[in-house]
């Protein structure tokens, strides 16, 4: 997937899709479900106006607050400009979308780079010679960590699933940045870990920057993750996880499905007390906002968690921001048996529930669903754990 000759597309795409907001209706919808180009809703509809959105591109399927999410620049390779294999000269001598793109968060699963951008009409975003957007472009995001509310004070270790290169830095302490996971170059979806922890706790934003590309075909993958720094002495899971440095396009996901599916890896990961990093936990930079929410909010699955692990049960919490039912979902990992609890239907906002008739010593991944009395429908991100023996 890429963005030549982007510039000039951007403004005839803009300008044939004036909306304003990503989700009108507050509907989920899968991380390959394409994108949707809009222009800022306060801005006059004028293919040449410099001032303009892009929401969400890749449709990274988590909730939308208007103070959370990454916001940053779309750049382009020229097709007369060698192709470079780092970030870095990437950005340098990339040329600038004339757009400020929102994300949601960091979560592009494994995919095939021909997929390429759909927008909310079902367009795929061409270049003016009529070329679909496939490769040679660059995403540079900025936003501050933070723990979501269900996560515990102390330090914690980041990581990227990425195909191509990417650079996460945090501040340096001396006015600058410091690259904090190296995932540069061309290469599969590899994953790279942090060597050095970041304390958060609920006072505790950390700016950061995410610098990412995507050279030559064939897939395309961006993942953000962390976990619970390793003590190595209460926690079993060495600093360097089994998978750090691993890589392969079918390693952690199936990009041969459309959606995407994970694999075992991925979950083994989930299990380890890797997250993917939520939509909770990105808050944008000072006076920033996000003019890709809808007016009215979607129905938001916030909080999700599993405790009373046992060898044949679990116990599913979180909230939403409206109420709404309670659903759980899970999944046998080495069987891909996926079952479905009954719906409870009272509307609340705190929710509970037990999914019962797991195997011992197997590993399942979990989902939490509501739905409103409004008819619209949440889902949670994937937990996984591994019954006791």
């Amino acid at each position: 997937m890429g963005l030549r000759h982007l510039s000039a597309t951007l403004f005839i795409i803009i300008s044939s899709f004036i909306i304003s907001g990503c989700l009108l209706d507050g509907t989920q919808t899968g991380s390959e479900s394409g994108s949707t180009v809009v222009s800022d809703p306060n801005s006059p509809e004028n293919p040449t106006d410099p001032v303009r959105n892009i929401c969400d591109p890749f449709q990274t399927n988590s909730p939308q607050a208007r103070d959370r999410g990454l916001v940053g620049n779309l750049l382009y390779l020229t097709d007369d400009q060698p192709r470079y294999n780092n970030i870095t000269d990437i950005i340098n001598n990339a040329t600038i979308v004339p757009a400020t793109i929102y994300l949601d968060r960091l979560f592009i699963p494994t995919r095939p780079f021909d997929r390429g951008f759909t927008t909310q009409a079902g367009n795929l975003i061409q270049t003016e010679n009529g070329d679909t957007l496939y490769e040679y472009f660059a995403v540079r995001m900025e936003s501050q960590l933070q723990l979501a509310a269900n996560e515990n004070p102390g330090y914690y270790q980041l990581a990227t699933l990425a195909d191509d290169g990417a650079l996460l830095k945090i501040p340096d302490g001396n006015g600058g940045y410091k690259i904090v996971v190296n995932n540069d170059g061309t290469h599969p979806t590899r994953m790279a870990c942090a060597t050095e922890p970041v304390y958060l706790d609920h006072n505790t934003k950390i700016p950061m920057i995410m610098e990412y590309y995507q050279g030559p075909r064939f897939h395309i993958s961006l993942v953000a993750m962390w976990r619970p720094w390793p003590d190595g002495v209460n926690d079993t899971n060495p600093v360097n996880d089994a998978f750090c440095n691993q890589q392969g396009n079918s390693l952690f996901f199936d990009s041969t499905k459309d959606p995407v599916t994970a694999k075992a890896p991925f979950y083994e990961l989930l299990a380890r007390n890797w997250k993917v990093l939520e939509n909770d936990n990105y808050y944008f930079p000072a006076q920033q906002n996000n003019p890709c929410v809808p007016t009215e909010d979607p129905l938001a699955i916030s909080n999700f968690t599993i405790s009373g692990i046992t060898r044949n049960s679990v116990v599913l919490s979180w909230t939403t921001n409206i109420p709404a039912t309670s659903q759980g979902s899970s999944k046998n990992i080495t069987t891909g048996v996926q079952t479905l609890t009954s719906v409870d239907p009272n509307l609340e906002q705190s929710h509970t529930l037990t999914i019962s008739g797991l195997l011992p010593n197997t590993l399942y991944s979990v989902q939490a669903l509501s739905s409103s009395s409004r008819g619209q429908n949440a889902i949670s991100d994937e937990r996984a754990f591994r019954t006791p023996r």
